[in-house]
């Protein structure tokens, strides 16, 4: 984040453009109407006649980027507030004043003014209450829709007083009828001060708060707490009072409606009646009325957003041994937040302990909206929290980190809502919020929470934009500098899980995203608290889900216009739509896969035995996802071809298995239920369009998780150190150009992300099982390598095992031995395959054992070239030898021969063989 600009720099430019030569300073921003202009004041002088100080009113128009002066007073007053018509005919502003009573006690008194804007016509101001208050006052014009061909118009305007009421004022302007003036708005008009009427819309409200852009009120009063049957009722007159939360909505065209009441969780506040003095703070945008006992403040949005964020101080009464053992000071508070999220009907908490009074007591956090998914908490030189509470899905993934700046900042205001851009409310310096990318790259790199880390890869991945690629591969790099370590895997998980997400989402029409909901989101537990460290403080973050959230609203069958759309049918709507639904969890495939793959044999599930259906969608994903990937370029290849010699792929089988569970997941929820007359509930089936766009998501899910995986594995492939646009070979020959450093790095990185992949269902890239195979029996000594195998984490596909039983050396007993122990974990059709073309005693005897074995055992024997082969020439080293063997073997044989030719008939007897076996079988070798 860095300081732009000011804004009162700006507004000075504005004012020497338009030809004002005084010398304009101590400038306020003092209201925000609907349309975005600002309200200020300033103080103006002649740099030559320093003692004639006037005050100034003004607007500025961010869209024409204009200032207008409106009011220039004869004196110098301190104004608080102001607000201005849509017509820019009338102008109300709020002084506050600095009074001695007679008992000698100091207070502050409000007055509110209306005044007409005429140029060069001197105006009387009205004092709208003659009593002065020492509560504080604020007032604020309803903006209405414009009509100019009516003789006299209406203003509407709100007075506040805290603590007593707030009064809704109707004034009007009536036109001049005079020849040959112009028929232009604001210049023949006037105030017909006899007519101004106002009545009292509530009472005795705590706090209050203006919404411009809603044209809403929201306020909190005290209701009487109502009685449950378990209470008894001891006659006493005092009855227990409940904070509540309302809101007014004002219409041009309709009387005030109450569309909202919400009750509150909030300490003691204190009332009028409670004769603690009240401190005012005078925030005036947004424009709140409320003392310093209370923090609250309600950022919303007109598509259907509503947040109620509330900040206070407090100090355990009762602290732990370990607390009480440590040399703290005792000044030390805790600071804690909480936003109400209406619209997903939770409640997010946070609490920050071991904060210094002396810091506490001046902290103003910063509540607004930061692109269309999250909410920014900011707190200078403390912290800076990113919630994720955007309308695509439930809150989760919140980010908690440092602030982006160290500056001194004391309260940042947002002011202009198109380019994330605030005032500092002590400087005026316009400072930008949006979030560096370097700033959380650098806490994915500080931080050591596993909750925070994969929030940042969720932000990134799921809701960023831009380079996405480029800036994952700078955190996978942090990642897989300790690739060991336990997080490394569920932050891999993460990023498939939220890449997918995000890349299955586009190309879909609206009514397939609503099929969105179901559809795994991330990794991270949202109901499991989130505990982070920030430099010296410890963060916490926690959940709390609110029941009946909808009876807080009204329907829109309860609205005075039940057709009108606003802010509050959208929160209704999403309210009720807003229903906990189970996402579809990957866990489920693991567990079809456990028996899947149990029974998965290549051979066995040849494309000629087991027929695919012409109309699968997934082989026609794959194989156009395979040859569009080969079309990539040279910076987006993986090391290895991606083919496979199986006949029946794996992939092909996980991408099937996820399309089949996931829309099994698709259909079972998407419909809803539906009570009621037989009729609506036929109609409400029949305009639904969830289940007939099961089959398009699912199938565009499934393609995006093989979209991924690859480009998961690319990246991992770049991380340790590939150089593939330089490196001509691919494959095997690529793993054996390596090094052994290299290719052990290599081999840890990409088992981190084989188990991350698997741990998910996720499908690999088609060769990638034989290249990982491959790469680790040159990378681990062979007994590791046969853990690896036995525990199927290897596959020993037909052209892998064909290199590495051609590369062992069988020359020794101990390189025959391996090869024994490779085909024994083979198949038994794939071992007898790579036997029949190993050219050495041992496959000979192996295959006369099982010729004889068949004969005696009586089942088929097909002769598959075993006469072919070329015979062994036995040669004893001397003649008593060869005597010595003839004799041993003589007599055993023809007794074994015999035993074959009374089982089977000559045709089917292999003497060539049988003869080789057992003359290997007496040559020292023994199995």
């Amino acid at each position: 984040m860095l300081k732009q600009e000011n804004l009162a720099a700006n507004f000075c430019g504005l004012l020497s453009v338009s030809g004002c030569r005084d010398v304009a300073v101590e400038w306020r921003i003092l209201g925000k109407e609907q349309d975005g202009s600002l309200l200020a004041g300033w103080v103006s002088f002649d740099p030559k006649n320093r003692s004639e100080q006037r005050s100034k009113l003004g607007v500025y128009m961010p869209k024409h980027k204009t200032l207008q002066v409106l009011y220039t007073f004869d004196t110098k007053e301190n104004i608080i507030q102001a607000s201005v018509n849509l017509t820019r005919t009338l102008l109300l502003y709020t002084t506050k004043e600095l009074r001695q009573e007679e008992s000698g006690r100091k207070t502050d008194i409000y007055r509110t003014f209306l005044i007409e804007i005429k140029e060069n016509v001197d105006v009387e101001p009205l004092l709208l209450l003659e009593v002065d208050r020492n509560h504080q006052m604020m007032a604020q014009f309803l903006w209405r829709n414009l009509a100019t061909f009516e003789k006299s118009q209406q203003d509407k305007f709100l007075l506040f007083i805290h603590h007593e009421q707030v009064l809704l004022y109707t004034v009007t302007l009536k036109k001049q009828i005079t020849d040959g003036d112009e028929d232009l708005l604001g210049s023949t008009w006037y105030l017909d001060k006899t007519g101004i009427k106002n009545e009292t819309i509530t009472k005795s409200f705590v706090w209050a708060q203006w919404d411009p852009i809603v044209q809403a009120l929201y306020y909190i009063h005290m209701k009487p707490a109502p009685k449950t049957l378990f209470e008894k009722d001891d006659g006493s007159t005092e009855k227990k009072m409940n904070p509540t939360l309302s809101a007014f909505q004002f219409h041009d065209d309709l009387r005030t409606e109450t569309v909202l009441n919400i009750p509150l969780n909030l300490p003691n506040i204190p009332t009028s009646s409670s004769g603690t003095e009240d401190i005012y703070e005078d925030d005036a945008v947004p424009l709140r009325i409320h003392d310093s006992s209370l923090n609250l403040i309600i950022v919303s949005d007109q598509i259907g957003m509503l947040y109620v964020c509330h900040y206070y101080l407090y100090q355990p009464i009762k602290q732990s041994d370990e607390e009480a053992s440590t040399s703290q000071n005792i000044c030390d508070v805790h600071f804690a937040y909480s936003v109400t999220i209406l619209h997903h009907g939770c409640v997010i908490h946070c609490v920050i302990p071991g904060i210094p009074w002396d810091k506490a007591k001046t902290m103003k956090p910063t509540f607004t909206l930061h692109g269309d998914h999250h909410m920014l908490v900011f707190q200078a030189d403390l912290f800076m929290h990113l919630l994720d509470v955007g309308l695509s899905h439930e809150p989760c993934c919140h980010i908690v980190c440092p602030p982006f700046t160290r500056q001194p900042v004391t309260h940042l205001v947002p002011c202009f809502a198109t380019n994330n851009i605030c005032y500092d409310s002590a400087t005026l310096d316009l400072i930008s919020i949006t979030i560096p990318k370097n700033h959380l790259i650098e806490a994915f790199r500080n931080d050591t929470s596993i909750d925070n880390r994969l929030a940042i890869v969720h932000y990134f991945l799921a809701h960023s934009s831009g380079d996405i690629l480029e800036i994952f591969s700078e955190l996978l790099s942090i990642i897989m500098e300790r690739p060991l370590h336990l997080d490394t895997v569920p932050l891999l998980k993460e990023a498939l899980i939220s890449g997918t997400y995000a890349s299955s989402k586009k190309g879909l029409s609206q009514d397939q995203l609503a099929l969105f909901r179901l559809l795994p989101l991330t990794t991270c537990n949202t109901s499991k608290p989130i505990q982070a460290k920030i430099s010296n403080l410890t963060v916490g973050l926690s959940h709390e889900t609110l029941y009946n959230t909808s009876m807080m609203l009204l329907s829109p069958q309860q609205r005075l216009s039940p057709f009108r759309k606003d802010i509050w049918t959208s929160l209704w709507e999403r309210l009720n739509d807003n229903k906990e639904r189970a996402r579809f969890a990957q866990e489920q495939v693991t567990e079809k896969l456990m028996y899947s793959l149990t029974c998965y044999q290549p051979e066995a599930l040849s494309r000629c035995s087991t027929p695919m259906s012409p109309a699968n969608p997934i082989v026609n994903v794959a194989a156009e996802f395979s040859s569009a990937s080969r079309r990539m370029q040279n910076n987006d290849v993986l090391p290895f071809v991606e083919t496979e010699a199986c006949t029946a792929s794996k992939q092909e089988l996980v991408l099937n298995v996820n399309l089949r569970e996931l829309s099994m997941h698709l259909v079972k929820h998407s419909v809803k239920e539906v009570s009621g007359f037989r009729w609506l509930k036929n109609a409400f089936y029949d305009s639904n369009p969830a289940p007939s766009h099961v089959h398009a998501v699912a199938t565009r899910y499934v393609a995006a998780q093989l979209e991924q995986s690859r480009a998961l594995c690319v990246l991992v492939c770049k991380t340790a150190g590939l150089d593939l646009a330089l490196a001509p070979e691919r494959g095997f020959a690529l793993v054996d150009q390596l090094t052994s450093a290299q290719q052990l790095r290599l081999f840890t990185l990409l088992e981190r992300y084989c188990l991350a992949a698997v741990s998910l269902a996720f499908p690999f890239p088609l060769g990638f099982s034989s290249f990982f195979t491959y790469l680790g029996y040159r990378a681990l000594s062979f007994d590791n390598f046969m853990q690896y195998v036995e525990h199927h984490v290897f596959e020993l596909q037909i052209d892998v095992i064909k290199v590495i039983i051609a590369d062992i050396d069988d020359s020794a007993e101990e390189g025959v031995q391996r090869k024994l122990s490779l085909l024994m974990t083979l198949p038994r059709t794939r071992a007898r395959r790579l036997l029949n073309n190993w050219n050495h005693p041992v496959s000979t005897m192996l295959k006369g054992r099982e010729h004889a074995l068949n004969i005696l055992s009586g089942n088929s024997v097909h002769l598959r070239g075993y006469s072919q082969l070329k015979k062994r020439e036995y040669k004893p080293k001397d003649l008593g030898e060869q005597m010595s063997a003839v004799q041993r073997l003589q007599e055993p044989l023809d007794c074994f021969l015999d035993l074959l030719t009374a089982k089977a008939s000559l045709n089917e007897l292999d003497f060539n063989l049988l003869i080789e076996t057992t003359l290997s079988s007496v040559d020292d070798f023994h199995l």
